[in-house]
């Protein structure tokens, strides 16, 4: 190893330079991977538990059976209750207790490890089905708000561990496909829950609540989280298909990394992302207000069957969009955002124009009773709840073409969560007061979009041909491609 000197924005800053790689190394992007020999002589049992994709799919059954089944909740409208603004307020403090996670996730994570924080994550999803559950059937509000609180603050653990996952665990060629399959699983388990909501709700064509026996079944499925995040390889022992290993840095003390983690937020990528993060799930509780106050019980549970249905060959097909190599990485970037971008500001103006006609007035169209104002009113909602989906993959995967780093990544991956969460937070918040006009939460989420797209501009056009494989934030930039003889 030697070193050298890059000059960036007109300073000459000390960077390492790699070597060239020995018998066990390979360059991959231009970096030196480690191959791990043993694990490509293991059996294949072996080699499939500790693989990349085995790994992925024990983050969907987590997303699954806990934020999935949370969603299918949201995706009843006002959390399946008669109106509302009571589920809009607990989901908003479920979110706000998040925030005060992911902020600090980057350094919770690189020393508790992604294993240990998605174990306790899961320990607490049973909590958002029986807080509605208790709500529903003794009408006790404070539990709803109190399991609400303790989902968020664990459940951040699980969104801090998954999205580091996400971004350092797969292949650079590989990295959409395991995205895709990440969020297809997630929304099986919206369908699972939206196929529960619609056979228990089907004959119900008024407005009102759910019945309280759904969320006896998603307390079910909540249960079995523990399962899953046990089943998770530490990030030490994960491989991925040809044998590299997941890119680590050492371990630094807990100053170090708070040092660490302030140095990442005063990257220019980071403030970059606040905006379209913030943006990306801010229209849950604004078109979950819309859905509620305009829909009936069993459009709602049809909804929350229908919308993950048409997302998951979406998500899919998206994620091999993003892999294909006859592009570079800055033209597919432009392709992923243009894709969700163009659909969701059509749509913006659709409900515009369908709130100029019906108002802040409750209405309960139906799709067999009122099948024409039904789908007018419906159809803009699911195309920008299936096109949200696309929006935080194209995230997702933006991010990842930055560095390959755990610890890195970690911190990327925290603060994007801390400001998703707080998006979703303020999103809810703003729609949990029932004597507000729900169109002003509309006209704030539109005003989110149209400050997203200048930052998605700016953002894309930082979007590197390789990763770093080092912690930047601890080593300083990394020559990529340039290799020197051993002395």
């Amino acid at each position: 190893m030697a070193t050298s000197k890059v000059e960036k924005a007109g300073d000459l800053q000390p960077v390492r330079v790699e070597t060239n790689p020995g018998p066990a190394q390979i360059t991959q992007w231009g970096q030196v991977v480690e191959i791990d020999e043993a694990y490509l002589r293991a059996s294949k049992t072996t080699k499939f538990w500790r693989s990349v994709l085995f790994q992925m799919i024990l983050f969907g059954a987590l997303s699954f059976v806990g934020p999935a089944m949370s969603d299918a909740i949201s995706n009843l409208g006002g959390g399946g209750l008669s109106t509302p603004f009571l589920a809009n307020l607990a989901t908003s403090l479920n979110y706000a207790a998040g925030v005060l996670i992911t902020l600090f996730g980057g350094p919770l994570i690189n020393k508790f490890g992604i294993k240990w924080s998605c174990v306790i994550a899961a320990f607490s999803m049973p909590l958002a089905g029986s807080g509605y559950y208790v709500r529903a059937r003794y009408k006790v509000d404070w539990y709803l708000l109190f399991s609400r609180i303790v989902g968020g603050m664990c459940g951040g653990f699980l969104y801090v561990g998954e999205t580091t996952a996400m971004l350092s665990y797969p292949d650079q060629n590989d990295r959409g496909l395991f995205l895709g399959i990440w969020s297809a699983m997630r929304n099986s388990g919206s369908i699972v829950g939206g196929a529960i909501n619609f056979s228990t709700n089907y004959a119900t064509s008024s407005a009102g609540g759910v019945r309280w026996s759904t969320y006896l079944i998603f307390v079910g499925f909540e249960c079995t989280g523990v399962i899953w995040a046990f089943m998770l390889s530490p990030t030490r022992k994960v491989r991925r298909g040809d044998g590299s290993k997941v890119t680590m840095s050492a371990d630094i003390s807990w100053g170090a990394e708070i040092a660490a983690l302030w140095k990442h937020m005063q990257r220019k990528k980071t403030w970059l992302i606040f905006i379209p993060a913030f943006y990306s799930f801010f229209y849950g509780g604004t078109m979950g207000t819309y859905l509620s106050l305009h829909f009936s019980v069993r459009a709602r549970a049809l909804s929350s069957f229908i919308t993950p249905t048409i997302t998951i060959p979406m998500v899919m097909a998206y994620g091999k969009l993003l892999d294909m190599k006859r592009w570079s990485q800055i033209q597919r970037a432009w392709m992923a955002f243009v894709l969700w971008v163009i659909p969701q500001a059509g749509c913006f103006i659709w409900i515009g124009i369908e709130y100029s006609k019906y108002g802040a007035t409750r209405t309960a169209f139906d799709y067999l009773l009122q099948p024409r104002q039904w789908a007018e009113a419906y159809l803009p909602y699911l195309f920008i709840f299936t096109t949200g989906y696309l929006c935080q993959l194209s995230l997702y995967w933006i991010l990842g073409t930055f560095s390959t780093d755990v610890k890195s990544s970690a911190r990327t991956g925290g603060l994007f969560r801390a400001f998703e969460t707080l998006g979703q937070t303020v999103s809810y918040a703003i729609n949990s007061n029932p004597r507000a006009d729900p169109r002003n939460a509309f006209y704030v989420n539109c005003s989110m979009l149209a400050l997203t797209i200048p930052c998605m501009v700016l953002l894309i056009r930082m979007v590197p041909e390789a990763p770093a494989s080092h912690d930047i934030d601890v080593d300083g930039p990394v020559i990529l491609g340039v290799t020197e003889k051993a002395d």
